[in-house]
């Protein structure tokens, strides 16, 4: 039986402790809305910036800089520290998708800023500082085993989607801010190894959330696997901005992302009430509403539509071509 491995990364929070003590809020602020990286202080952040204090004119600082207006923000530092697995030698142990390679500024960029990291860590002695330190994290470990342990989340995604993934892994940092998904395919296409990452607020670790993160790579793949089906919906669009947040602040930047969201929040309710959270389930839909996912109520009905007939659609890729019709079909 698979299980959630909890653990931490040293190469995210390398990169994530670069941006901590780097422009990146101040930048990301400006372009976004709002910085990306804790504003908490506590021992571990004030550590982290004593640390890297007398090593700001580093080369390394301005060259992250540059990258962030080409879309190096969200999920894509996230995604280049994670394909290098656990090892500490900056070399790529997963493939990064084609839309990281490009907001990370192409190849030759990326093996650019690798070469830099590798070198600031030789200068720096980052790793040792970070097995000095990782001691902070043990209450959120604890905290982050006892939630996982709750449920039989692994079965209950893969019996759902109709698809099994290679591993499972639940990964913390107090740094960032806000939540992703990751995946990475391995030899064969059928399987994934799945690569969650969470900030550690009590809303964070939560079963809402884990849901959430894992969910994502069932669903997103299928979204661009079908993006011609999709794109016939785009009207939609135009029907749910009037109840957009401003920014990002509902979760999305264009329609597919948008898609994406709705599946996948929709799918977090639905498995919260097999879970028998109910009174979760109706705060995330509550909140969901709010922030604008209006189709929720009717992609609930089509996955209670979609369990009840299994025998026709063995999986959720099956699904997905009929699903996707609800935003033409339904009247918010």
């Amino acid at each position: 039986m698979k299980h959630i491995n909890v653990q931490l990364n040293p190469n995210l929070e390398f990169m994530n402790s670069i941006l901590l003590t780097s422009r990146y809020n101040e930048i990301t602020t400006k372009h976004i809305g709002y910085g990306l990286m804790t504003s908490v202080v506590n021992e571990y952040t004030s550590h982290v910036r004593c640390f890297f204090e007398k090593h700001l004119g580093d080369p390394v600082y301005s060259f992250i800089e540059n990258l962030i207006m080409n879309g190096f923000t969200f999920s894509r530092p996230v995604e280049l520290m994670l394909s290098l697995g656990n090892n500490r030698d900056f070399v790529m142990q997963y493939p990064l998708s084609d839309l990281c390679v490009k907001y990370c500024g192409g190849l030759q960029t990326i093996d650019n800023l690798l070469r830099m990291l590798r070198d600031f860590e030789r200068k720096t002695g980052y790793f040792s500082f970070f097995d000095e330190v990782k001691c902070y994290y043990n209450p959120d470990i604890d905290k982050v085993k006892e939630v996982v342990n709750k449920y039989p989340y692994v079965s209950m995604l893969e019996k759902e989607f109709g698809k099994e993934q290679d591993s499972y892994n639940y990964v913390i940092t107090s740094l960032m801010v806000g939540n992703y998904g990751i995946s990475f395919a391995e030899e064969s296409p059928q399987k994934t190894s799945l690569f969650s990452v969470f900030t550690t607020d009590d809303f964070s670790i939560s079963p809402s959330i884990l849901l959430h993160e894992f969910s994502h790579p069932f669903i997103n793949p299928l979204t661009e696997k079908y993006a011609d089906i999709v794109k016939e919906h785009e009207d939609a669009y135009e029907l749910l901005k009037p109840y957009k947040l401003p920014g990002f602040r509902s979760g999305y930047g264009g329609w597919d992302e948008c898609v994406d969201e709705h599946f996948v929040r929709a799918m977090v309710i639905h498995l919260l009430r097999k879970c028998g959270l109910t009174d979760t389930a109706a705060q995330m839909l509550d909140n969901d509403m709010y922030l604008g996912y209006k189709y929720i109520p009717f992609i609930l009905e089509q996955y209670e539509y979609y369990d009840s007939n299994r025998n026709v659609y063995p999986d959720f890729d099956s699904f997905y071509s009929e699903l996707i019709q609800v935003f033409s079909s339904c009247n918010i």
